[in-house]
């Protein structure tokens, strides 16, 4: 199955308080300039001129060297511009000035990251957290330094928490189901991809992810019906008609298996993964001339699949066969 892949950006930590519309105080107005050039710099980084803005936030730091919100907005702007070592130099002393200002830790947080210093973003993502419980960005920046760090227990603890904060959202359930196979807790992805079931009860793939983490339970009849489900829900889907087909060979439904992989090979001729998976059902079966002829097609579509023929169990029985041997050198 193709896996979505959901992007993890965590949003810069930056007050985008709306410009005043003035550049300069009326008579007879107390005004503070330095807030009017921090005013000023918003708008020119939320207009994408960040040389222009990195100016203005100098100018208020000049004005007021004490301005934390200014050495925030700076460090932020110097993130844009990929000046890491600068941001994290504006960044910190934001914090010093202002260290429960939980936007500057996310700041910081994002320019490690940025700079792969993994172990220490964490760290500043959890600070940020701490200071915010609810904020999003800081959990999103904690599961990402997680997942980086493969630490699948406490990725899944941040997990349930935003879900916890958006409980109707199906794409925090799609994103545990999609983390919890990958990390091999396949009883864990089920029970997300029945509550995201709950939410899309017309999405094949809804049904096609339940019926892999069924497989991986070793329930194949309940698998198996999974994946009717997801082929009657949308009979074009590629991944529906080939992972129904991965299932049947499981159960030793070898013809049945063929003629999945049959349908799935036709919704796209450049898919290999329907062809090779074929050559093991006609392996299974005991066809030879089949087996190697799509393996060859398989191979001349995707060389990689050499690798894989050679340790998958599906093929074993022609591993020591001359032909097989010459095709997987």
């Amino acid at each position: 199955m193709n896996r979505i892949l959901l992007c993890v950006v965590v949003g810069v930590a930056f007050l985008c308080t709306a410009a005043t519309g003035k550049d300069t105080p009326t008579a007879g107005e107390k005004v503070d300039s330095a807030q009017v050039y921090l005013e000023q710099g918003r708008a020119l980084f939320q207009a994408d001129k960040l040389e222009e803005a990195l100016q203005a936030f100098e100018h208020a730091i000049a004005l007021n060297p004490n301005f934390g919100d200014a050495w925030r907005a700076k460090g932020a702007t110097l993130w844009r511009m990929d000046r890491q070592d600068e941001s994290l130099a504006a960044t910190g002393r934001a914090i010093e000035l202002q260290p429960d200002d939980y936007k500057a830790w996310l700041n910081k947080g994002r320019a490690l990251m940025r700079k792969g210093q993994t172990e220490e973003a964490l760290k500043t993502f959890e600070k940020a957290s701490e200071l915010q419980p609810e904020n999003e960005d800081a959990l999103m920046g904690r599961f990402t330094m997680l997942r980086a760090l493969n630490r699948a227990d406490d990725m899944l603890k941040v997990l349930n928490r935003l879900i916890e904060l958006k409980p109707t959202d199906p794409q925090r359930w799609l994103r545990k189901a999609l983390e919890s196979a990958e990390i091999g807790k396949p009883d864990t992805a089920l029970a997300a991809f029945d509550k995201l079931g709950e939410m899309l009860p017309d999405s094949a793939y809804v049904w096609i992810g339940k019926g892999q983490c069924l497989s991986a339970l070793n329930r194949q009849d309940e698998a198996f019906r999974a994946l009717e489900q997801a082929t009657a829900m949308d009979p074009s889907s590629l991944d529906a008609w080939n992972i129904k087909g991965a299932i049947q060979l499981k159960l030793e439904r070898y013809d049945d298996a063929i003629s999945s992989f049959n349908r799935a090979a036709g919704l796209d001729s450049a898919a290999y993964g329907p062809v090779y998976n074929r050559a093991c059902a006609y392996a299974l079966k005991g066809d030879k001339t089949r087996a190697m002829a799509d393996l060859n097609t398989a191979i001349r579509m995707n060389g990689e699949i050499r690798s894989a023929a050679l340790r998958d169990e599906d093929l074993k029985s022609l591993w020591n066969d001359p032909e097989f041997k010459k095709l997987t050198q």
